[in-house]
């Protein structure tokens, strides 16, 4: 346990990006119980999460908390069971005029990664749930979507469950076909969560 906070005050004196001219909003966010058997791993921290000090508190986020809680997690499984972060640590921002969140350069993630390999060292999971084309292109490159939500992957003793991005402005899913990919990853992930906590009654 004192691994993981050491490494989440490291990560939250992080001014990487912020020495690279980004448009970052500090501090990042880093927080949860290792080694966890579940890890979320999203894009980036969103301005409901900078508020919050806290990952997925937006509304796509709770969204996202809303797919996990129908396999079965409850609330007080996230940040404990589930470890929850992102391939980058802090609120991106808006580009002018925008709406959406600014997508993390390649070298906004590549300043980040060492901290990301370093949560998955310490928290150790057995399942890692990658939300969004962004996390899901960090560990399995060339997977599109559609190949990748709705099944499982294992890479390195590690198994890997693809859910597509939950964002109103995110248009993926308003294919009832993608709508069926996204409730077979949701049972894949319920199956999991049976297998490695087994004696956790489902809601």
């Amino acid at each position: 346990m004192r691994d993981i906070e050491a490494l989440h005050e490291n990560i939250r004196k992080c001014t990487r990006c912020i020495s690279c001219g980004y448009p970052i909003s500090l501090p990042p966010i880093a927080g949860g119980v290792a080694p966890a058997p579940f890890m979320l791993i999203g894009q980036a921290p969103s301005v409901s999460d900078l508020r919050n000090h806290a990952m997925y508190t937006g509304p796509a986020g709770r969204r996202l908390i809303g797919w996990l809680k129908i396999a079965g997690f409850t609330d007080e499984d996230f940040g404990s069971a589930v470890y929850l972060t992102a391939i980058t640590k802090c609120f991106p921002g808006r580009p002018i005029g925008k709406s959406t969140d600014r997508a993390p350069t390649a070298k906004e993630r590549s300043n980040c990664r060492p901290w990301l390999d370093a949560q998955i060292q310490i928290v150790n999971p057995q399942v890692v749930i990658l939300f969004g084309k962004m996390a899901i292109n960090a560990f399995l490159p060339g997977a599109t979507l559609d190949e990748a939500v709705g099944g499982e992957i294992v890479k390195d003793g590690i198994i890997y469950i693809p859910l597509p991005h939950s964002s109103g402005a995110s248009t993926w899913l308003n294919d009832p076909a993608r709508e069926q990919l996204l409730q077979q990853a949701i049972s894949i992930i319920r199956e999991r969560r049976i297998a490695i906590m087994p004696t956790v009654p489902l809601k």
